[in-house]
């Protein structure tokens, strides 16, 4: 329980400067809206004192809920000639306006349907059960959360990501022949945004309208690269699954036999190239010094004894490395082969790969400067 005395107000607390951490202490169903100042205070909104007074002696840790926030202001940016709202969280996810994604993808949210577990945007029992079947990974990435917005208020947003996983999952649909004459302007308008995400990323975008670029800290080199890798060991679990080596045997031509294992060699430098080397810089070079390659004399080839995704946190690698994909085989579906897969690849992640070495340069100066 909190003592009274550390109880201060300000008109929005949710918009308050050195916070270590935003959001509410649910008390019965009922949002009481909070900041948690660096320096241990608690700032709650003017509007709610009656209500956080009559409740203080539930106001406990355990009832505290983070939000992340927004830490520029949302602005406005195109995906072709779709209108979006974006912004960035304390996180350094990039994010849509709920209102957006129903916007980009030309769909009315005016009597939408909407079914349990899944976010509204999946409206369809047909898109559910496909979701349930083939993308289950995809749900906890496409549900809208809430954020602290720049403005001191909150709002439903979506991880940016959400529009090509959206896009995938139509496209799917249509292949299996799921899309009614009703969804026929959501696929034509799937395929218009994947087109035009073809020709710049989602990230880049988003960076480019609210200015991002400007504000990031010179230590976010460091920082990444803490939060990516693991100290320990990872259990295996599946992160290439079929359809990523599917596209691959597809692009370089390759006869595709589903009951083997085998790889050509070739497929590992494709992955680091296109995989691992967008991850910050130094990631792979740690990954790579933790696992290296080594010779296996029973079959006379070089191999790592762990898959290089063991290494990876749980919280910001492998959510990473699914993002990632969840993105990259879309590019390779839309890909006729490995050239067209290259200038397209060149085009979505040209934003990414200059801050890459923006960071690599800001890094290497850094080492310089302590030398």
């Amino acid at each position: 329980m909190i003592s009274l005395n550390k109880f201060l107000y300000v008109d929005k607390c949710l918009k308050m400067p050195h916070a270590k951490k935003v959001g509410f202490y649910l008390v019965e169903e009922e949002k009481i809206y909070a900041a948690i100042h660096e320096s241990g205070e608690i700032y709650f909104n003017k509007a709610q004192q009656k209500l956080v007074e009559a409740n203080s002696h539930n106001l406990k840790n355990s009832a505290f809920h983070e939000v992340p926030r927004a830490i520029v202001v949302e602005s406005d940016f195109y995906i072709g000639d779709t209108l979006l709202t974006g912004s960035v969280l304390n996180d350094g996810r990039r994010v849509i306006k709920d209102t957006s994604l129903f916007e980009a993808l030309n769909r009315s949210r005016k009597g939408e349907t909407r079914r349990v577990g899944f976010p509204p945007i999946i409206g369809s029992k047909s898109l559910a059960l496909l979701v349930t079947e083939k993308y289950p990974h995809y749900l906890e990435s496409i549900m809208p959360f809430e954020v602290a917005q720049f403005n001191g208020n909150t709002g439903k947003w979506y991880d940016a990501n959400t529009i090509p996983m959206i896009c995938d999952i139509y496209m799917e649909a249509e292949h299996e022949g799921l899309i009614t004459a009703s969804q026929e302007h959501i696929l034509a308008q799937a395929k218009i945004l994947l087109r035009s995400l073809a020709r710049v990323g989602i990230t880049a975008l988003i960076d480019e309208a609210t200015n991002y670029q400007e504000i990031r800290g010179k230590d976010e080199l460091q920082v990444l690269l803490a939060k990516f890798i693991s100290e320990e060991l990872r259990p295996y679990s599946k992160e290439f699954d079929k359809e990523y080596f599917e596209q691959l045997f597809r692009l370089y031509k390759v006869p595709y036999d589903p009951t083997s294992q085998k790889r050509p060699r070739y497929f590992a430098k494709f992955t680091k190239k296109y995989v691992y080397d967008l991850l910050p810089p130094n990631v792979w070079e740690k990954l790579d010094s933790v696992n290296p390659n080594v010779y296996n004399s029973d079959n006379d080839r070089w191999d790592r004894k762990h898959r290089l995704h063991q290494y990876l946190t749980e919280d910001n690698g492998l959510k990473f490395l699914r993002g990632h994909l969840d993105i990259l085989i879309p590019v390779m579906k839309l890909s006729i082969d490995m050239e067209d897969f290259k200038s397209k690849f060149a085009l979505v992640y040209s934003e990414k790969i200059k801050n890459i070495e923006r960071m690599k340069d800001s890094y290497q100066t850094t080492i310089e400067d302590l030398d």
